[in-house]
This record gives C-alpha cells, sequence and structure tokens, in this order.
C-alpha cells in the first residue's frame, strides 16, 4: 500500500514538475517575443520621427531658395532685364548669396528674355553673357511657367569647377511682368552631393544604421542604401534581388509616413541576407514627391535589447533550474522543501523588482528623449519659418536704403534695422544649435568645484539681490561621472532659476547641499522664494510651461534631459510661497579603495 503511494505520489510530482516546467517556458517564449515585438514597434517609431525631422530640413532648403529667387526676381520688378540693371543690383545679389553661405548653394545666376547670363554671384567673366536659352529650367520658364511657381531641375553631373563630378540640381523661377509677358529667368545651382552629405548621410544610427532617399513620382534612387547617390530605377535596382524593399519603395507614392521591414544584402557578408527595420516620411518640394527612410539592421536592434532579454533569460532558466530542484528536495526532503522554495522565490521577486525598476527608468528617460526631440523639431521649424522672410525683409532694406536721401536720421534708422535683423539672426542660429542634442562625454566630475565655478559666474547678480549663499557639506569632493559642460549648464540653469524665485522677498536665501547617496552623488539647491502650487508641480519640466510672465519655459525641460542623457534624475519639492528645492542625481564615480583590512 505504502509503495503505491509512493509510486502515485511520485508519479503526480513529476507530472506537476512536467507541466510547470512546460508552463514556465511557454511563458518565458511569450513575454520574450511580446518584449522584442514591443521594443522594435519603439524603435521604428523613433526612426520615423528621425526622418521626419531630416525630411522638413530639406523641404526647409529648396523653401528657402525659392523664397530668395522671389526677392531677386522682385529687384527687376519695375525695369528690364538687362546688363545694366543686374550691375545695380550687383551689392544686393551678393548679400543674398552671403546669406545663403550655410547652404549647398553653387552659383546665383540672372537671364535676361534671350537666355543671356547678365548677372552672376559669385563673379564668373566666362559664364556672364552666354547664351542658355536651350535649358530645360529657360524653356519651362519662358514656355509655362507662372510668376511664383518654382522648377526642379532633374539631376547633372557637374563637368567642371571644384565641384567638378558632383551631382546637381537646378532650382529656377521665371520673371515676367504685371501682363504676363516672359522678362527672364533666376536660378541658382545646388550641390545635391553636399545636400545629401549633411542630411541624409550623416543620418547614422550605430553602426549599420543609415538613411537613404528616393525619388518616388519617378521611381528613381537618389541616395541608396549602401550610402551611394545614384539614379536608378526601383526595379533596376532591387526588384530582383530585394523585392521586399522594392515592395516598400513602390508603396511610398501614396506620401504617407510609415514603418516596416525589409530583407537587404549584408555588406560584411554578401552571400547572407540580413532584416532591417525602417521608418520613412516624404518629402514635398513643388510638384515633386520624395521619401527619406531612416533603417537600422535587426541584430543591431536587438543587441539594444539584449541586456534586458539576457536578464529576462537568466531569470527564466534559474527559476526552471530551481522547479527541478524544488521536486527533487521534495521527494527526498519533504519538510526542506518548502523554506528553499521560499528563499527562491523571495530572491527572484527581488530581481524583478529590480528589473521592473530598470524599465520604468527606461521608459522615463525615452518620454524625456520624446519630449525634447519635440521642442528641437518646433525651435527648427520656428527658425527657419523666420529666418526666410527675415532675409527678405534684410535684401529689401537694403534696397530701399539706396533709394531713399540719405539724412543723417533716415541712415540712422536703417543702421538700427539692420542691427536688429542681425541680432535676430544670431538668435535664430542659436535656437537651431540648441535643437542639435550634443553627444555625453562623461568623465569624473568635482561637483562641488562646477557648484562654486558657477556661483563665482553669477556672483555680480547674488550680490545685486543680497542673496545669502551657503553651502553644505562642501569640503570635500563630491565626483559624479558625467559631462562637464552639460552638467555646469544644469547648475546653472537651476541657480538662475532659484534667483528668479527669490527677486521679490525680503530676505533671499540660496542653499546648496552635497550628499552621496548609494551609488548616486546628488545636489540638492533650494531657495526661500515664491514656489510652486501644488496643481502645478506635474507640469513644471514640461516644455513651454511656465508660471512667470517672461520667459519660453524651455530651462527646466532643458535641464531634465540633460541630467537623463547623463543616466540620472532630477526631482523637485515645493510649495506655493515656501520656496523650492530641485535635487539632481548623478552616477557617482566609484570611491577610492583605501587599502586598509579589518581583522
Amino acid at each position: 500500500m505504502h509503495a503505491g503511494r509512493r509510486l502515485l505520489a511520485l508519479v503526480v510530482s513529476s507530472a506537476v514538475v512536467v507541466f510547470i516546467l512546460g508552463w514556465m517556458y511557454n511563458t518565458h517564449r511569450t513575454l520574450q517575443r511580446e518584449a522584442k515585438e514591443g521594443f522594435f514597434r519603439q524603435y521604428n517609431v523613433q526612426q520615423q520621427l528621425l526622418a521626419a525631422q531630416a525630411s522638413r530640413t530639406i523641404e526647409e532648403i529648396f523653401a528657402t531658395f525659392h523664397q530668395n529667387l522671389l526677392v531677386v526676381a522682385s529687384l527687376f520688378e519695375r525695369s528690364a532685364v538687362t546688363v545694366a540693371r543686374a550691375q545695380d543690383v550687383q551689392a544686393s545679389l551678393r548679400s543674398i548669396y552671403q546669406t545663403l553661405g550655410d547652404t549647398p548653394l553653387i552659383d546665383l545666376v540672372v537671364f535676361d528674355a534671350l537666355g543671356d547670363v547678365v548677372g552672376i554671384e559669385p563673379p564668373d567673366p566666362y559664364t556672364l553673357g552666354r547664351n542658355y536659352s536651350w535649358r530645360g529650367y529657360f524653356r519651362w520658364a519662358r514656355d509655362t511657367g507662372r510668376p511664383g511657381q518654382m522648377y526642379l531641375s532633374p539631376f547633372l553631373r557637374l563637368e567642371g569647377g571644384q565641384n567638378r563630378g558632383d551631382m546637381a540640381v537646378i532650382v529656377a523661377t521665371g520673371m515676367y511682368a504685371p501682363d504676363g509677358r516672359f522678362k527672364g529667368v533666376v536660378m541658382c545651382t545646388l550641390n545635391f552631393d553636399q545636400m545629401a552629405r549633411e542630411h541624409v548621410l550623416s543620418l547614422r544610427i550605430g553602426e549599420g544604421g543609415y538613411a537613404w532617399l528616393v525619388d518616388s513620382n519617378n521611381e528613381t534612387v537618389l541616395v541608396d542604401p549602401n550610402g551611394r547617390i545614384s539614379s536608378m530605377g526601383f526595379r533596376e535596382a532591387f526588384a530582383e534581388s530585394w523585392p521586399d524593399l522594392y515592395r516598400l519603395l513602390v508603396s511610398t507614392r501614396d506620401g504617407l509616413p510609415g514603418t516596416g521591414s525589409y530583407r537587404f544584402l549584408d555588406g560584411n557578408d554578401p552571400p547572407r541576407s540580413v532584416e532591417k527595420l525602417v521608418g520613412y516620411a516624404p518629402v514635398r518640394i513643388e510638384d515633386r514627391l520624395w521619401t527619406l527612410g531612416v533603417c537600422t539592421p535587426v541584430p543591431e536592434v536587438a543587441a539594444l535589447m539584449g541586456a534586458h532579454l539576457s536578464r529576462l533569460e537568466t531569470f527564466s532558466f534559474t527559476s526552471i533550474a530551481v522547479v527541478v530542484l524544488g521536486a527533487c528536495l521534495l521527494l527526498g526532503l519533504v519538510l526542506g522543501w518548502n523554506s528553499t522554495l521560499h528563499s527562491e522565490v523571495a530572491v527572484r521577486t527581488h530581481d524583478l523588482e529590480h528589473a521592473t525598476r530598470q524599465l520604468q527608468d527606461t521608459f522615463e528617460a525615452l518620454s524625456v528623449a520624446r519630449k525634447t526631440a519635440a521642442v528641437g523639431r518646433l525651435a527648427l521649424g520656428l527658425a527657419h519659418e523666420i529666418r526666410n522672410p527675415l532675409s527678405a525683409i534684410r535684401v529689401n532694406m537694403q534696397y530701399l536704403q539706396g533709394k531713399v536721401p540719405g539724412d543723417e536720421r533716415t541712415r540712422e534708422s536703417f543702421d538700427i534695422v539692420e542691427g536688429e535683423i542681425l541680432r535676430l539672426n544670431n538668435l535664430l542660429g542659436e535656437v537651431l544649435s540648441f535643437a542639435k542634442v550634443s553627444p555625453v562625454e562623461p568623465v569624473p566630475v568635482d561637483l562641488v568645484a562646477e557648484v562654486r565655478r558657477v556661483l563665482t559666474l553669477l556672483e555680480p547678480r547674488l550680490r545685486g539681490q543680497a542673496v545669502a549663499v551657503r553651502l553644505e557639506s562642501a569640503d570635500e569632493p563630491l565626483v559624479a561621472i558625467c559631462d562637464p559642460g552639460q552638467v555646469r549648464q544644469v547648475f546653472l540653469n537651476l541657480v538662475l532659476n532659484a534667483l528668479d524665485a527669490v527677486e521679490t522677498v525680503p530676505a533671499p536665501q540660496l542653499t546648496v547641499r552635497f550628499s552621496r547617496q548609494g551609488d548616486a552623488a546628488v545636489v540638492r539647491i533650494g531657495d526661500n522664494g515664491v514656489g510652486v502650487a501644488a496643481e502645478d508641480l506635474p507640469n513644471i519640466f514640461d516644455p513651454f510651461f511656465t508660471t512667470r510672465a517672461s520667459g519660453f519655459g524651455l530651462g527646466l525641460s532643458i535641464t531634465e534631459s540633460i541630467v537623463v542623457r547623463n543616466q540620472g534624475s532630477v526631482a523637485v519639492e515645493s510649495t506655493a510661497g515656501g520656496g523650492s528645492t530641485f535635487s539632481v542625481s548623478l552616477p557617482a564615480a566609484a570611491l577610492p579603495d583605501t587599502g586598509e583590512e579589518t581583522g
């Protein structure tokens, strides 16, 4: 009887063990697959956002050229297009050319109604006076063009000059009298190779990530997936060897953004194919539709989440081993099995909680990165939208300056306008620089020294506001691993924020506390200022959120973005009328080994 019961217990225990092992294995495989699919979807969304931002930049480049061509055309609006008139406005042509100096512009040319070159910048005596009425852009402007329309030529290869051998495109617009009579053409030549290097080939993600550009209307490849500037057709380039990519490129004719994947030739091992994730966005230039895609090999994307998958596999297989061990102990030592299982479950629960916290931190960092990317795209869009009319204003102001009588007061007014335009251009340059995320170069940084350096920089304002400054626990260095320039910007932003908060209090104070908490170096910057209302605290790090009458609400959003990129975190404690304290946590450097032994 007892032998039968033991046999039954053995069979039941074995069945339970087999069932549990099968359930755990299937659960592990499901979790791994779902985690991988979710990570790939999110990665593709980020690639699509990057492609959309680059597409917008290319559209803005061509819009800038179109706008400036219209400005040049306006110089001949009330006169004939002649060599004499071109010489009269030569200074304005030069100014427009110089304004476009940071673009891939090669030259700016003005033609009369017969196709003769009457003006060119930079000056070229060889080209001046030559006839180009047989060129496609001239025939288009003369025969079919309309006022305000832009012409974009097919690609052509430059045959001479310092850009010889590069691919180029011509952007042109016609000049017409009020009665519609054709007067001439103004056009500029763009170095497409330079534009592709700066705005397509520069989009690198990891070691194998890259961007490509195609003409969806004409089904031709402009920048191929191997980084070469080309003019091959879709079918010729991809239909036979890589049908997935061919079908994806054909589908871009609908002009919609999207994501996907395709199999492509591995450059390091040609006989082997590799799957790639891709996000793409349309590029619209007049009636032309291009598509820009950003892609990354799947093995490289999978490597990014390798640590998480490795931790999941370790946990799963360790749990399986624990179950097997528990079953053996159950059969041999029933009393000890329960205690062992309880201990192992506690250990695995702690591991799972740790992994969950890390995953939460990763998603929080991703949220901050997307928020910063949104601010960067908005800043780029605003800067480009303002820069184009600003250039037109400057050119027309210079034109008016030459026409208006030159009394002293008028000259002073023109000088004031010129100065303000230059100041706005400098400001727009700073906004464009802000939108480009700087790489992090982490090194050991003494946070105490960095805070002291910021306080020294702001000493005149501290003294002017009669702010009492107190440093606590600042006698010894507090070393963190971070980018010194970026972290110095964080402290500068927070101290300036505190100084703004204490402007109206009678006895302003600024307190900085330094401490080390585990693996984190913590700096707390507090003030006794006006504080923040409880309902505003959840939004304090959002872009463009501010409670002050002045300012744009970008300072704290930029601060949070910098801290997260340096593997840290920032938090705030505040009450209305009770002051605020910002806590910045950064990875602390390892403590030095003293070499002492205890016995």
